[in-house]
């Protein structure tokens, strides 16, 4: 067979083109492919928490935390606004650069209290008078905003909630304050549960929308991780499409359940760690979750632990890191990882790449 000869011209024509190829991807590698932009983090403080106020000079100092929402109020069964300031200790770690945007919660007599809300609302005298409650308390307070977490509203209160958040975001604005709001995670259109929370809306009207990506499996569920990787990453993809990435804050967890059946009490994460020693368990990674699990016997009855470490953090974060959004909101200050606030700092300060 004859073969064709290689001609020398054409064949270092095509090094000189993979060349100016190479470089050129080398060249604008930054516009095509931006470096990982640092977060912002923020991290809810419950006030009835006495290991808060610890962590919250960690997460300040180490993790790069620059926000702060101390859960400071909730409506009460009577609608009226019932304070809880936190200690003087938090308060004073709260200096320049950190910004106050306390959480105003419908947590009341030991559950959501969702209708109460959905009542409060349909009534606009009523909702006037809670907005103003609110925008006052703020003032007086010297916050920089506030984050609204009303939980558990039935489907058909999602108008009203809406519209009372566009009206309290204008009167945040007047007085040059922030209006954030906390939604439950969500994965598509149809979810009965969080049909009150249009992502969509929310986005057009808030500063800042904070996705508790967490609870997954909660106090009265089956066993079962707290904050799947898989489903955080679901619900991001839902959350991007709706709402800016710029607004957007990944809630994650940092605890866990201990359940006997489909009865889970809540374990921080040192706590998790500590049961384990006490019990004689091992821990186990779950690499699909993102989380650790372990069982042990008690009494007679079969218990099994799934919960939320820096490790855990970590993985979840780089989805935040991934899709451009804004930042990370970390529930909750007091019992986490001590190396949480580590991993924090690496998507704070330079970005996760």
């Amino acid at each position: 067979m004859r073969r064709h000869r290689r001609d020398p011209l054409l064949w270092a024509g095509v090094a000189v083109a993979v060349v100016l190829l190479v470089v050129g991807a080398v060249v604008l590698r930054p516009r095509l492919f931006p470096p990982a932009q640092p977060l912002v983090a923020a991290a809810w403080l419950p006030v009835w928490d006495e290991r808060a106020a610890a962590s919250l000079g960690t997460a300040l100092a180490d993790g790069g935390v620059t926000e702060v929402s101390p859960t400071w109020a909730t409506v009460a069964l009577d609608g009226s606004l019932v304070t809880t300031p936190p200690p003087p200790e938090v308060l004073d770690q709260v200096t320049d650069g950190v910004r106050l945007l306390p959480t105003v919660q419908n947590f009341a007599e030991g559950e959501w209290q969702g209708r109460l809300v959905a009542d409060l609302l349909a009534d606009p005298a009523r909702a006037d008078a809670h907005r103003a409650a609110l925008v006052d308390r703020a003032l007086a307070e010297g916050w920089d905003g506030i984050d609204i977490d009303y939980e558990a509203l039935p489907p058909t209160a999602g108008p009203q909630f809406t519209a009372f958040l566009t009206a309290l975001r204008d009167d945040l604005h007047a007085e040059g304050l922030e209006l954030t709001v906390a939604v439950p995670a969500r994965e598509s259109d149809e979810d009965p549960g969080t049909l009150a929370y249009s992502y969509q809306v929310i986005g057009q009207v808030a500063d800042q929308v904070r996705v508790m990506a967490y609870d997954h499996s909660w106090s009265t569920s089956e066993a079962g991780p707290v904050a799947p990787a898989g489903w955080v990453r679901d619900v991001v993809d839902y959350a991007v499409e709706r709402v800016p990435p710029e607004k957007l804050m990944l809630g994650l967890p940092t605890y866990g359940y201990d359940w006997v059946g489909a009865r889970g009490v809540n374990v921080s994460a040192t706590e998790a760690v500590s049961l384990a020693d006490e019990v004689g368990a091992e821990p186990r990674w779950d690499d699909g979750a993102a989380a650790w699990t372990f069982r042990y016997q008690r009494d007679g009855e079969e218990h099994t632990v799934w919960y939320e470490d820096a490790r855990s953090l970590e993985r979840k974060q780089q989805i935040a890191v991934e899709e451009g959004l804004r930042g990370i909101a970390i529930w909750s200050l007091g019992g986490e990882d001590p190396q949480t606030w580590t991993s924090v700092a690496a998507a704070t300060s330079t970005g996760v790449e």
